[in-house]
């Protein structure tokens, strides 16, 4: 049931908050202290960071509605909205009059997270009024953004449609330029909600103007670049013609003809080589991997385009070129002895080279696979046995395309457990059922969260059924014992996988986990006992204190300082943190940073023009830093080299972080932001998976202003 928020108080500008701070039971700050701002500012995160839907927690947020200090109001009403209540509609709508238009962007955003699981009808008025009675710009670019991104019927999509076109429009033609921006984020939030559906031709027709917004512009405009792009990947279909594709691969800007290459799976076959053959010219790394991603590799592999991608694989500058090369290349070309020469050359030669430079071979080992498992089997063996664990993994993947099952079950028994997750996957897809005696052997053995995690899951069906029970027990209370949130995967896929094999001759051992330190494992825990049962459990979880705040101590240093990520393989990653957008993810980065918690630690994700992410003590998705921390989604947008909160599910930040290879708005709302790269975004481009962070450090810094 929704909670209702209560009504403000018609009060003055007083210092509302110090009395409901009081009232709370809460040492009120001191006006008179240098830091009272900071201190304010904890006590409204802290309220924010209990996630409240009634009590003292919420009536702080809400008189920080009326606080004196427009940042106060302004975290306030974000705080609201990240609380994700349609109820707050009617505390927060009031803050769109704010006389700070700070304040009235926060609050136009707050509007739109609000309602951001649900349908957005609340909203839609609300932000349609705020519109009408807008003048400045950056509130109107924020208006537009949240317009853009509500669920809305075919007639509330339709009306938002009008609302942007109108929104990107000024008196004398376009809109200034932060309207701008906020209309084209808007348009392509709107355009990414429709689908399939065809799109209005109002919408359209304004989309292909935008394509050419700003070409006059000086040089390095990223504004009008930024409009360019987001209109360019929103108004090409499969109905663009070959000469606004040209024109948009030859635009001045890296990121508009980015956006354009991304887009050649769309267009027709027939047009898409040519382009795509342009595209791989480009001096932009980023354009040529989305020609050999989307142009080339999205087929037909024709015998020029398996000509064009043999020569990205084996002589592009960049890696990342060659590495997505080498995986287009699984498919099989017209003349496949050319190919698979080229892929047992480079997977042989990548076997013996440094154990730092095995990525291309690795590629070229498992494309071979797909394509000839005998080749690639002969193989195997020298990979299986590679000083590299990433390597290894990589030779799981081949193997299970090869159909080897020695091989898999030998890496079943690697030291490392990415490895043996790999391992088992593949093993289970070679031999069905007749994989469960391993899997239940790592049931037994592991405390790694990935591998109980993929474990139990393939499980499932298994006819062992007492055998997985107890198995899935015993892991269960051994995964259990560190009582770290960010084992939660495991833990519940081990509760599922006992729900369908146990019994309830099993309820004393699994009544414990009622009252689990985690709700969501207390709820799973619930479900396996009224399956067994046929009667209601009602789970008490005890929960666990949260990670201590930032102190405003601290909130000085993360403010004057950056954190610099030296690499192992050369160059450092310096990054300016954001705590007055996301305190409590900024700060546990800050602390790991200082703790030396990230020393030695891998970027153990990469992902071709999207992101790197790392952090993780197991150098996997599932292996975090204990403790949860909450979402703290804002204003803030995923543009490249913005570093952000890795979540596997709503405030599940376990301490990795990933950052941006490319503008990602559509992770906007959704993946909190804490952080911008300010210098060698160079070195985080090369960057590949596994790399090392050899040491992270503070480095102080003159307070910015």
């Amino acid at each position: 049931m929704t909670t209702r928020a209560p009504r403000l108080p018609r009060v003055a500008l007083v210092p509302v908050l110090t009395l409901a701070l009081a009232a709370a039971g809460c040492t009120p700050p001191d006006p008179g202290r240098p830091d009272f701002e900071a201190r304010a500012y904890l006590r409204i995160v802290a309220a924010e960071d209990a996630r409240p839907t009634d009590g003292r927690d919420l009536e702080t947020l809400l008189a920080g509605l009326a606080a004196p200090s427009p940042r106060l109001r302004a975290v306030s009403v974000r705080g609201l909205g990240r609380l994700e209540n349609p109820a707050l509609l009617e505390p927060i709508a009031p803050l769109m009059g704010d006389p700070d238009r700070g304040v009235r962007r926060e609050a136009a955003n707050a509007l739109a997270q609000a309602v951001h699981r649900g349908p957005g009808d609340a909203a839609l008025p609300v932000l349609l009024a705020a519109v009408e009675r807008e003048s400045d710009p950056l509130v109107l670019g924020a208006l537009a953004r949240s317009l853009g991104r509500l669920r809305l019927d075919a007639g509330g999509r339709a009306t938002v449609a009008g609302a942007l076109v109108s929104l990107s429009l000024g008196p004398e033609g376009d809109a200034p330029p932060y309207q701008m921006e906020g209309a084209a984020l808007g348009m392509a939030s709107w355009v990414r909600g429709l689908g399939d559906a065809p799109r209005p031709p109002l919408l359209q027709d304004r989309l292909a103007e935008m394509t050419r917004y700003g070409l006059g512009a000086p040089a390095g405009d990223v504004g009008a670049a930024r409009v360019r792009a987001l209109a360019v990947g929103a108004w090409v279909s499969a109905e663009t013609g070959a000469g606004d594709m040209r024109a948009f691969l030859a635009d001045a800007a890296p990121s508009v003809r980015h956006a354009a290459a991304s887009r050649l799976g769309m267009i027709p076959p027939a047009l898409r080589a040519e382009l795509a053959a342009t595209a791989l010219s480009d001096p932009s790394p980023q354009v040529r991997l989305e020609a050999v991603r989307r142009g080339l590799g999205a087929g037909p592999t024709t015998t020029e385009a398996c000509r064009l991608l043999a020569t990205a694989a084996e002589g592009d500058a960049d890696v990342g070129v060659r590495l997505t090369a080498l995986d287009a290349l699984a498919l099989p070309c017209p003349d496949r002895g050319p190919q698979e020469a080229l892929l047992r050359r480079l997977a042989d030669a990548g076997a013996a080279a440094a154990a730092t430079d095995w990525h291309v071979g690795a590629h070229a080992l498992a494309a071979l696979a797909a394509l000839d498992a005998r080749s690639a089997r002969a193989h195997l063996s020298a990979w299986a046995a590679h000083p590299s664990f990433f390597a290894r993994s990589w030779a799981a993947v081949a193997a299970t395309r090869a159909d080897d099952a020695d091989i898999l079950r030998a890496l079943t028994g690697d030291a490392h457990p990415n490895v043996r997750t790999e391992a088992l996957r593949g093993l289970a897809a070679v031999l069905g059922r007749d994989a469960d005696a391993e899997l239940l052997a790592a049931l037994g053995e592991s405390g790694d969260n990935q591998l109980l995690l993929t474990a139990a899951a393939l499980l499932e069906g298994t006819a062992e059924r007492a055998s997985a029970a107890e198995a899935a027990l015993g892991a269960l209370e051994r995964i259990s014992r560190p009582r770290w949130e960010t084992l939660r995967d495991a833990r519940i896929a081990l509760l599922g996988l006992l729900q369908v094999t146990g019994d309830s001759t099993l309820v004393p051992r699994v009544d414990p986990w009622l009252r689990d330190y985690d709700p969501v494992v207390a709820e799973r825990a619930a479900e396996a006992l009224a399956s067994w049962t046929g009667a209601a459990w009602t789970p008490a979880p005890e929960r666990l204190p949260g990670l201590p705040l930032p102190t405003p101590a601290e909130l000085r240093a993360m403010e004057e300082g950056t954190v610099l990520l030296r690499m192992a393989r050369g160059g450092a990653i310096e990054i300016r943190l954001l705590p007055w957008q996301a305190p409590t993810n900024a700060v546990r980065f800050f602390r790991m940073v200082g703790s030396g918690a990230l020393d030695g630690l891998t970027l153990h994700r990469w992902v071709p023009n999207f992101v790197i992410q790392g952090g993780s003590p197991g150098a996997n998705e599932y292996a975090g830093h204990g403790a949860f921390t909450r979402d703290e989604v804002g204003l803030a947008q995923n543009w490249r080299g913005t570093v952000g909160l890795s979540t596997r599910g709503r405030d599940t930040g376990d301490g990795q972080i990933y950052v941006n290879l490319v503008d990602n708005v559509r992770l906007d709302h959704d993946y909190t932001v804490f952080g911008v790269v300010t210098a060698g975004m160079e070195v985080a481009d090369r960057v590949l998976e596994g790399d090392v962070i050899e040491r992270a450090e503070v480095r102080p810094g003159p307070q910015r202003r």
